[in-house]
């Protein structure tokens, strides 16, 4: 008999930022009060309040698009978090999105990853290779990609490539999984984003169930 997954949590490092995407009415008032907490207590060099604001202003939106993205997935359960490593610039350097699957297996998940790859009409994939790793909640594997993103600063044939991590988490005796998606804002934001990401799931707890 497989055991099912009852719950999960994935404990993050203080640089990540949780998302109260389970409560939309907060959104707002969370990208704001963290976006003023972090430029706030970032170093920087001398410069304008009013300055100071705007990026106030860049990184409290581009906080809540995050938010707001994910609660357009209309997918219940998720765990997401915000990595912003240089409050000054008002950008957020990377995302991560984390929720159970029920009855997917190992080879069926990184088919269905392959198959993404092959055939998707919705990306343009630079580089794909597949990931494969372990951690204390299971067996893990996955993509590391990097997709094509044409025309997005404005010049035709100009293409911004965005890196991209999906991880399947595989506890052993378990008809679910986990899924970790991790995206950066920019090729070079991580220097290893596979590892980082894979340590990363030291952090994730795995509550089972009898099926």
């Amino acid at each position: 008999m497989s055991n099912r997954i009852a719950g999960f949590e994935l404990r993050l490092p203080e640089s990540w930022h949780v998302v109260p995407t389970e409560v939309p009415d907060q959104i707002e008032p969370w990208a704001r009060s963290t976006a003023e907490a972090l430029v706030g207590g970032a170093p920087a060099p001398e410069r304008p309040d009013a300055m100071t604001e705007d990026v106030t202003d860049i990184l409290a939106e581009q906080l809540a698009d995050v938010a707001k993205a994910v609660v357009d997935t209309r997918i219940g359960g998720l765990q997401t978090a915000v990595l912003v490593r240089h409050p000054e610039l008002g950008a957020v350097d990377a995302m991560v999105t984390v929720g159970a699957t029920e009855d997917l297996a190992l080879d069926a998940f990184a088919a269905q990853l392959q198959a993404i790859v092959e055939s998707s009409e919705e990306h343009d994939f630079a580089f794909a290779g597949r990931v494969d790793g372990t951690s204390d909640a299971g067996q893990v594997t996955g993509l590391h990609s990097m997709i094509s993103h044409f025309g997005d600063l404005g010049m035709e044939g100009t293409a911004v490539l965005e890196e991209r991590v999906v991880l399947g988490v595989f506890p052993p005796g378990c008809a679910d999984m986990v899924e970790l998606t991790a995206i950066a804002r920019s090729v070079g934001t991580f220097d290893d984003m596979p590892q980082e990401m894979l340590d990363l799931l030291a952090g994730l707890a795995v509550e089972l169930e009898a099926a």
